[in-house]
């Protein structure tokens, strides 16, 4: 349950304060029909969004009133995986100690640098994982992702040049567990370039193939030790010892589409992607964010997925003549030129950029996983 008295004390002017209250009753009515009524109690609901800019100035800087809706939408969710942290952590950590409270805790990386000349490639991002403490367990294990010398990523310079290159924002990995089912979870933010640039295209596709072929030896590797030790240690049936590596690659990887070479790289090294289908920007036009899976349980079951769209219950259209009319921010009135907007114009600023700064340009993208495997258990003990 999210902490909202601020809006009791942080909010004096009370017509807004009011249309607020109305929007949050809204958001939790809208993700009680579409998440937590359709899930069962004792599954993963486990998330991905990439949230635009999280902790950066300017226009970026949330309102009050996003922060809300931000952590309202995250609480009704079990393991978030956050992408566009920004290097000042201020806003995560106020998210997470004023508005969704000691139930949660979180992980994050260091920000991302560059590399050679690009030294922005990474855009001083950070990734992060929020995760609900009752129902989660940080196993204390978590890495960036490095590649071995040799296995680096071919990336164009700006002479037209080839280099061997990491990531432009390291992926990281934490091991978890919720009920029976342990799990290394990954998370990344793909190199994305220029679409109609070749080079481009194939460095973000290689990243992709990068992430996901080392997650997929280091899977064996781990599994193969795993069943070694069982059977060293005299175990009844050391193939079990397997069960406790499945991997969950997830976030912003930049995917064309489900049958474009970028989806095509998740796939190649053995990941099954039941969210291929869902598209997640604004326009509903692009596969960009995706869950795959690396199941090594017999049990592991994805029960449904979706993708939440936080724009239609709050930032609506129908919202723009409150914010133009009464809320009236100061980066309303002038463009980016310095020349006062008209109305409409304003209109079109709340549509286009305002609400999209203050929210994502994605959706949350998200599934329920089976995690509770006891009555798998007890019958196979029960038919001997």
């Amino acid at each position: 349950m999210t902490m909202i008295h601020s809006l009791r004390w942080q909010f004096d002017d009370p017509v807004h304060q009011k249309h607020v209250a109305e929007r949050l009753i809204a958001l939790k009515a809208a993700l009680r029909a579409e998440v937590t009524d359709t899930t069962a109690p004792h599954s993963l609901r486990l998330a991905t969004w990439n949230i635009m800019h999280f902790g950066n100035g300017g226009g970026y800087r949330r309102r009050p009133e996003s922060m809300l809706y931000i952590a309202e939408i995250i609480d009704h969710f079990d393991l978030v995986a956050i992408q566009e942290v920004n290097r000042d952590l201020t806003a995560l950590e106020t998210l997470l100690e004023k508005h969704l409270g000691s139930d949660w805790d979180y992980l994050v990386t260091d920000a991302a640098g560059g590399h050679g000349e690009r030294t922005d490639a990474g855009n001083n991002e950070r990734l992060a994982f929020l995760y609900r403490r009752s129902k989660v367990v940080f196993c204390k294990e978590t890495g960036e992702i490095v590649l071995p010398e040799g296995q680096e990523i071919a990336a164009p310079g700006a002479d037209g040049a080839t280099r061997k290159v990491q990531f432009a924002r390291t992926p990281f990995s934490v091991a978890f567990r919720s009920s029976w089912f342990k799990f290394k979870l990954c998370t990344v933010h793909i190199h994305y370039g220029d679409d109609k640039n070749p080079p481009d295209l194939k460095h973000r596709r290689d990243e992709i193939a990068k992430i996901a072929g080392f997650l997929s030896d280091r899977q064996v590797a781990e599994m193969k030790a795993a069943v070694k030790r069982a059977k060293e240690d005299g175990w009844a049936e050391p193939q079990d010892a397997a069960r406790d590596y499945s991997y969950i690659l997830l976030g912003d990887f930049n995917i064309v589409s489900p049958t474009h070479e970028t989806m095509q790289a998740l796939s190649d090294a053995g990941f099954e992607i039941p969210t291929k289908l869902h598209t997640t920007n604004l326009g509903n036009s692009h596969h960009y964010d995706q869950i795959a899976f690396k199941s090594a349980h017999p049990g592991f079951q994805v029960i449904r997925s979706g993708v939440f769209d936080m724009l239609a219950h709050v930032y609506r259209d129908a919202d723009a003549g409150h914010y133009v009319d009464h809320v009236k921010p100061e980066r309303f009135k002038l463009d980016s030129k310095k020349r006062p907007r008209t109305r409409d114009q304003q209109i079109n600023y709340f549509k286009a950029t305002f609400r999209r700064n203050q929210m994502s340009d994605h959706k949350l993208l998200w599934c329920e996983i089976r995690t509770d495997f006891s009555e798998d258990y007890l019958t196979d003990i029960a038919a001997g």
